[in-house]
């Protein structure tokens, strides 16, 4: 039986990629015919991964045997490109992931904040978002934290105490715990290198520009606009969506009951506890001894593989760190090529003089919003990072923004802009279905989170890498 290829996905990819290609004749003189060819493959490429003909490792695949059978890449070159450090870190982030939620670590310092801090229900999302944030730095899957973690806890919780979609009485706890995690998700995404694949993608597309930006570089630059969403977060939905239940005082006794059905702390929980605080260790202070954060993840992956917490077969069902790995290869691959052969310099320059004479700050406060806003055209992550981000960082740089300033910034929009819509990415395509939150509900508070974060990200992101130095 054959697979299903939706054939009418290439037609746009081969009118762009064809009609780039054959106005070489009127190219801009500064880009040479081998850049320009490239710059027409990436673009056929680029659309077909937004109009998904086959899913994005077919389609990477298929765009770089063209650059390969038209003579721009070699295939030595190509077989090089699969050794890229940025793609083999969210692979590997991934499989930690998988050790997170097999030993069961993940659920039991649920259970344990819910224990200790959930008597009221702002308490208990303050618990919730904290566990949110812990996982966040490990567990670079959005999807993983919620969908394999959060939200069956909230879920369990929330009809445990009589808030039950099913019921019409969603609005007692639930419908206000499931917006908070999806709320919350998106800021620890974006206050974590490693809390989304993502923040990987942009930083790895950032690097085949020249720009290199470590974990503690992000963390820093993220800290203040993080925590401050962190902490407000909770808070401005308690007051615009509140819970109908404001205490919750059999949160302690339902956590303690789950507690003692997980029993004690297992071998592979403390395992992957040791191993978790390893790399958070390595990741913050391994760049001061030559161990960089790609090296950290290999590390930690390998040692959860020698004491047994995650086995081979779990490295092999985790189909999507494959497959990232190889259309972010190929993708990252690109890229550099064009700014091997120029392309990227030249876009810069050009799109930067054309905006000569703006203020490099309002072209940077014009392309944060832009990017954020044009997510509610997107249904994916990586499809806009890998579409829009770095064209968005060439045109930043060009007008004289700082490179390093302009890479976090956008970087960070690529985490908040999760706030517009029900399909914004796999976290909110779940629990926006979950009955908790009806599709009204959704919109309208997606849309008032969203201002909150660009206020804080932007606003308060730019005042406070203004005292960090970074511009």
């Amino acid at each position: 039986m054959l697979s299903k290829v939706n054939y009418k996905g290439f037609i746009l990819p081969l009118i762009l990629g064809i009609g780039i290609w054959v106005l070489s004749p009127v190219k801009p003189a500064a880009i040479s015919l081998m850049a320009w060819h490239m710059f027409a493959i990436f673009i056929a490429t680029i659309v077909a991964c937004i109009t998904k003909p086959l899913p994005m490792m077919a389609v990477t695949l298929t765009g770089i045997t063209v650059a390969t059978l038209t003579g721009i890449f070699t295939m030595k070159e190509v077989a090089a490109g699969f050794g890229n450090s940025t793609a083999w870190m969210v692979a590997m982030c991934m499989f930690m992931a998988a050790g997170f939620i097999k030993s069961g670590l993940g659920k039991r310092v649920a259970y344990l904040f819910v224990k200790h801090f959930g008597k009221k229900t702002l308490s208990l999302a303050y618990a919730l978002s904290a566990v949110e944030t812990l996982l966040a730095i490990g567990i670079p899957s959005n999807n993983a934290r919620v969908n394999g973690i959060m939200y069956p806890i909230i879920d369990n919780l929330s009809r445990e105490l009589d808030s039950d979609p099913e019921q019409g009485t969603q609005r007692k706890l639930g419908s206000f715990l499931v917006f908070n995690e999806y709320e919350i998700n998106n800021v620890t995404s974006g206050l974590f290198l490693t809390g989304l694949a993502g923040n990987m993608i942009a930083m790895g597309l950032a690097k085949a520009q020249g720009i290199e930006i470590s974990w503690m570089q992000w963390f820093a630059a993220a800290s203040v606009p993080g925590i401050l969403c962190l902490l407000i977060i909770p808070l401005v939905l308690y007051r615009i969506y509140p819970p109908e239940i404001k205490t919750t005082p059999n949160a302690r006794s339902w956590a303690e009951a789950r507690l003692a059905e997980v029993g004690p702390m297992s071998k592979a929980e403390k395992l992957m506890a040791g191993t978790f605080v390893l790399a958070i260790l390595l990741w913050l202070i391994g760049p001061h001894f030559g161990i960089d954060a790609t090296e950290t993840s290999f590390i930690a992956v390998v040692i959860l593989l020698l004491t047994g917490v995650i086995n081979t077969n779990d490295l092999l069902g985790e189909h999507f760190a494959w497959n990232i790995l190889t259309w972010l290869s190929i993708i990252m691959m690109m890229s550099a090529k064009l700014m091997q052969l120029g392309f990227f310099p030249w876009f810069s320059k050009t799109l930067g003089g054309a905006l000569h004479g703006m203020n490099w700050l309002l072209v940077l406060v014009i392309l944060f919003i832009a990017y954020f806003y044009l997510h509610y055209l997107f249904p994916s992550i990586a499809t806009q990072v890998t579409a829009l981000y770095a064209a968005f960082l060439s045109i930043a740089i060009g007008s004289g923004v700082p490179p390093v300033l302009a890479t976090l910034m956008l970087g960070f929009a690529g985490s908040i802009f999760l706030s517009t819509t029900p399909y914004s990415a796999g976290p909110s395509a779940l629990l926006s279905s979950t009955g908790y939150v009806s599709t009204k509900e959704w919109w309208s508070l997606s849309f008032i989170i969203g201002l909150v974060f660009n206020i804080i990200w932007l606003g308060g992101g730019l005042v406070w890498t203004k005292i960090i130095g970074l511009w």
